[in-house]
């Protein structure tokens, strides 16, 4: 029986590091082509933590076999670096320091109205809006971003004019050349040199790739924001990722159309996180570059986007990081990626209700004779 059960474990371990190693490549291929690979990211921190299991287990017994799960480890700190935030002393002070700048990044749920904690789409600007401006950011970056003008007489863009950000760049979503107010933003306690939009033009369901370069204490950095390409999971959908979950819970028909669409999302966001990569490299000033990117740490569209970035909540953060609010505890998807020749002082995770994100910030330090 010991033998039998040795067996099992070691069965179960070459299996468990052959998945874990293939998750490791995900970075590497093009998930267009190798979306089923692709997805094994979702749960890349189970993956890991199983493999530390088996390494400690076998280290234990004094087993050879220990080291098979330390090579798999060893081959995977590309991945390891990035999935968790190593900064847990770190106390995020509001008050900034003098000469630094505050950058918000915040997927917004249409002001909380298609929050899945709202079924009644109750508007909750007021409280939003002043939970935003009282992060004392510079600079606000917003995806899922509603504008009311020409519906009430409470439109968003001259509120947050009154709050002290005078300046904004708002690029409406078009889908097969329909206008919805609904887009991204950027806002500024800065003024702006220079704005543009582009539009990824092979996907229905994700808002513009837009920019704007911004004055700072007489250098000029390039903010990108953009909402790429989302899974567009309905609430039903959700219901069935629960039942999978939990096993014992029957009616599991809508899985095949979940896989239709991860497979969809990560075939389209791909080619996005190229163009957008393709952007950051053309840019003649240093970069931050935020957003939902609706994609894990250990993605092609995170290692595609983040090349030659610093990403704030590994220089700054701690723990897993989770910005997306449901599923699971492992689901960081939104970012704020700096220029390298950027320091980043701090960096925060607010955990808002509103949304289904939790919005984002960090403080960078630009520094003096910084080029591109």
């Amino acid at each position: 029986m010991i033998k039998f059960i040795s067996s099992l474990f070691k069965v179960g371990n070459i299996a468990l590091v052959i998945v874990y190693l293939l998750a490791c490549l995900i970075p590497f291929l093009p998930p267009g082509k190798f979306w089923w690979i692709a997805g094994i990211g979702l749960v890349f921190p189970l993956l890991f933590f199983g493999v530390v299991f088996f390494f400690l287990f076998w280290l234990v017994t004094r087993s050879k076999w220990a080291w098979l799960s330390l090579v798999a480890l060893i081959l995977s700190w590309r991945q390891i670096a990035v999935f968790a935030g190593l900064h847990f002393n770190n106390a995020f002070e509001v008050e900034k320091k003098a000469n630094t700048l505050r950058i918000l990044s915040y997927n917004l749920s249409s002001w909380g109205e298609t929050s899945k904690d709202n079924p009644m789409g109750i508007d909750q600007r007021k409280e939003m809006i002043s939970m935003i401006t009282s992060q004392k950011a510079d600079i606000l970056c917003f995806q899922e971003f509603l504008d009311t003008k020409g519906i009430d007489k409470d439109a968003i863009l001259p509120i947050f004019k009154k709050a002290g950000y005078p300046y904004a760049y708002y690029v409406k979503t078009v889908v097969e050349d329909v206008h919805y107010n609904l887009g991204v933003a950027i806002i500024s306690k800065y003024p702006f040199s220079g704005t543009a939009n582009y539009q990824f033009g092979y996907s229905d369901n994700a808002e513009h790739l837009i920019y704007a370069d911004i004055n700072f204490n007489g250098k000029t950095i390039r903010v990108f924001t953009t909402h790429l390409q989302s899974v567009k999971f309905e609430e039903n959908e959700y219901a069935t990722i629960r039942k999978i979950r939990q096993t014992d819970k029957p009616g599991l028909s809508n899985s095949t159309t979940l896989v239709k669409k991860l497979k969809y999302a990560y075939q389209f966001r791909g080619k996005q996180a190229d163009s957008l990569h393709q952007k950051i490299t053309e840019s003649p000033y240093p970069v931050i570059v935020c957003g939902d990117f609706n994609d894990v740490p250990n993605s092609y569209t995170y290692f595609t986007v983040k090349k030659g970035l610093q990403d704030a909540f590994i220089q700054q953060g701690a723990g897993l990081g989770r910005t997306f609010r449901y599923l699971s505890p492992t689901l960081r998807i939104d970012y704020l990626l700096v220029d390298k020749n950027m320091t980043v002082e701090q960096y925060h995770r607010i955990k808002a209700p509103y949304s289904d994100h939790y919005p984002i910030l960090c403080d960078v330090t630009i520094n003096d004779g910084v080029t591109k």
